[in-house]
């Protein structure tokens, strides 16, 4: 009886988790103009504030991204602004707001950014290759 039940759980289980890979993706589109979005993005090193990396338990070792606000400029789907808590006395706390960039969603712009980069490298090889060849003519 305690397998059957057992059996019964893991087929339940294996049912929901095909229910959740199938779940549709909606207005799916090539994404335009990577190149001219990801050239907009100007990668900086930078530091946190000492103290407010203590604050906020971030990283007080360099850093390597971009400078939100003009992240947000140049791909502002990338971007967003969350409050942290940081301890401002006993009991107390207070919430300071930090932008974060989401690297992840970055990558597919990167990608399709060395497309459109392929694409143009192709057409002025074509190009290239055809002004060589009117001038061996």
């Amino acid at each position: 009886m305690k397998r059957a039940i057992s059996f019964a759980v893991l087929l339940a289980a294996a049912s929901l988790k095909l229910s959740a890979q199938e779940v549709a993706q909606h207005n799916v589109k090539p994404i335009e103009n990577a190149l001219g979005q990801v050239t907009k993005l100007e990668p900086v090193s930078f530091n946190y504030d000492k103290a407010w990396a203590e604050k906020l338990r971030l990283s007080a070792r360099p850093q390597y991204g971009f400078v939100g606000a003009d992240a947000k400029a140049a791909v502002p789907g990338i971007v967003s602004v969350q409050a942290k808590d940081y301890s401002s006395g006993k009991n107390a706390f207070k919430s300071a707001t930090i932008t974060k960039v989401d690297y992840e969603s970055l990558v597919p712009l990167l990608v399709a950014s060395i497309k459109e980069q392929q694409e143009q490298i192709a057409q002025l090889r074509a190009e290239l290759n055809s002004l060589k060849s009117r001038n061996t003519k």
